[in-house]
């Protein structure tokens, strides 16, 4: 008898379950609730240059910090990026810089650089930034990347405007999960910490190189919290909304037309950022 009442009472649970939307598994709900929405890339000049001079390819550097320099050219530093989008998601006051990557490390920022030449027409001018690399490095191989981004940190995706450089840090040794000639993702959104309501949507970017994003080609996929899987074909800025307050956890990796990950150390890369 017993028996037979809890079975009776189960069933009652279950069906007022059905009927009524009830999920059992709270994270499940939740994660219906965050969306990842494409959008569209913002304008950008098609003069746009980015050269890594310094360290130079295949160089050796023993002395810490390491220093390096980037020639940018007709693109401002430091200035707002005036389009409806810096009033979408988060926006620099700091505005236009250069993102520049240390192996798998998160980005830091450039804003400001010194002006070399300034031609008649403004948008062909030079600058050349200097930087030190924030922290420290085992020896052997590295790779150096960057990119112009907006004030509202979407990379520009030009041909020209993204570089990457190999060095080698007291010891040449070659690491053969670094090759630039395969294909590659590079992380650039979201990083850091967000001050937002939850209805406002934080930017996703990325910047692919050496293949190209389609159905049935290369694909970005995409996790967030361990929960919530999307599958990118198209190289493009995202919003995702959704986001609670607290720590989150992004993985992005880059994969082959197959399915598999693409072989390398930078094509799974997992990044966690704090929205307060």
């Amino acid at each position: 008898m017993m028996h037979s009442f809890l079975s009776q009472t189960m069933m009652i649970l279950a069906t007022l379950a059905l009927t009524s939307g009830y999920a059992a598994n709270p994270d499940e709900q939740t994660s219906k609730k965050i969306r990842i929405i494409p959008v569209e890339r913002t304008p950008e000049p098609d003069h746009v240059s980015t050269r890594i001079l310094f360290p130079k390819n295949k160089e050796l550097e023993s002395s810490s910090p390491i220093k390096g320099q980037i020639q940018l050219e007709g693109y401002p530093l430091g200035t707002d990026s005036d389009f409806p989008r810096k009033k979408e998601i988060y926006n620099d006051n700091e505005g236009q810089a250069l993102h520049v990557f240390v192996d798998n490390q998160p980005y830091f920022t450039i804003n400001e650089a010194l002006i070399n030449a300034l031609d008649d027409v403004e948008e062909y001018f030079e600058q050349r930034a200097d930087f030190e690399i924030p922290f420290k490095l085992q020896p052997g191989m590295h790779i150096i990347r960057a990119f112009p981004v907006r004030s509202f940190n979407e990379s520009l995706k030009g041909n020209r405007c993204f570089a990457a450089t190999l060095f080698y840090y007291r010891k040449k040794v070659d690491n053969p999960q670094i090759d630039l000639s395969r294909p590659y993702i590079t992380y650039n959104e979201p990083q850091g910490e967000y001050s937002y309501h939850q209805e406002e949507p934080i930017l996703l970017d990325f910047y692919i190189t050496n293949c190209r994003l389609s159905e049935d080609g290369y694909k970005v996929r995409v996790t967030l919290d361990n929960q919530v899987t999307s599958t990118l074909s198209s190289w493009q800025p995202y919003y995702i909304y959704g986001l609670k307050k607290g720590l989150h956890r992004i993985r992005l990796e880059l994969l082959e037309p197959s399915g598999t990950l693409a072989s390398g150390m930078l094509n799974d890369i997992q990044r966690t950022i704090v929205i307060k």
